[in-house]
């Protein structure tokens, strides 16, 4: 038995609301692990990683981009030690702020002040969700 034409229209317009409250509370993180580079200070950590924040959302079209620095508390609290977590409204922005800083020389340079305070050999990308 099929729904009438104006509850079906009804049921549409709810299916595609709802499917969009369950996009609208994902986003994507990029999390690096890093630690210090020799002579380096989380303040110069926090001024490169702010230079990349404000570059970013400058160049990527909605913006929305945002930049955690972790410091751990327990577990392995090894001196110069900490995790940039960098948020994404989505994998577009992501992708859109990647290539915004290559073949561009202020991104390239911004990107090359984070190399200098820091070292990352590991990273990942993960969708996030509201719990």
């Amino acid at each position: 038995m099929g729904l009438a034409p104006g509850r079906a229209a009804i049921a549409a317009f709810v299916l595609v609301g709802l499917c969009g409250v369950a996009t609208a509370d994902t986003s994507i993180r990029e999390v690096w692990i890093c630690a210090l580079k020799e002579g380096q200070t989380l303040d110069d950590v926090r001024a490169a990683n702010s230079a990349w924040v404000k570059f970013v959302n400058a160049n990527v079209k909605g913006g929305g981009i945002s930049s955690d620095i972790l410091t751990p508390m327990v577990g392995n609290v090894e001196e110069g030690r900490f995790v940039y977590a960098d948020n994404f409204p989505s994998l577009e922005s992501w992708t859109a702020a990647r290539a915004s800083t290559e073949g561009n020389e202020e991104g390239e340079a911004i990107d090359a002040a984070l190399g200098e305070v820091a070292k990352c050999p590991s990273n990942g990308l993960y969708t996030v969700e509201a719990s």
